[in-house]
């Protein structure tokens, strides 16, 4: 049970992050003061989501977990929504698989496991 509250917390810090990055995008592209006033009111939620998860798992995994997991979610964000796939070449794409990789190893073969 506690794995499945940790994984719970993950995924909404994650996908809290990917919204203010994608707001961000948004508003940067030459959004309005609405999305503006979005970005800075989601902007501490990512904040206390990823103090929520360090509590749990520790700032090493924690950092290590959601950074990659924010770096793939904003990747494809980019790729799919902003239509970015023609900027990327096969290395990056071998680096974000090795990415995947290593969440995977972080997080099913830690000590508690």
């Amino acid at each position: 049970m506690k794995t499945i509250s940790a994984w719970f917390c993950i995924i909404v810090a994650v996908a809290v992050a990917v919204m203010a990055n994608y707001l961000s995008t948004l508003w940067a592209r030459g959004g309005s003061r609405t999305l503006l006033l979005a970005l800075i009111l989601i902007s501490p939620i990512v904040f206390i989501s990823f103090g929520l998860v360090t509590a749990r798992l520790g700032l090493s995994v924690s950092s290590a977990v959601i950074d990659t997991l924010l770096t793939l979610s904003t990747i494809f964000v980019g790729l799919v929504i902003f239509h970015e796939w023609n900027t990327l070449v096969t290395m990056q794409y071998m680096g974000m698989f090795l990415a995947l990789t290593g969440v995977f190893l972080m997080v099913f073969f830690s000590k508690g496991a």
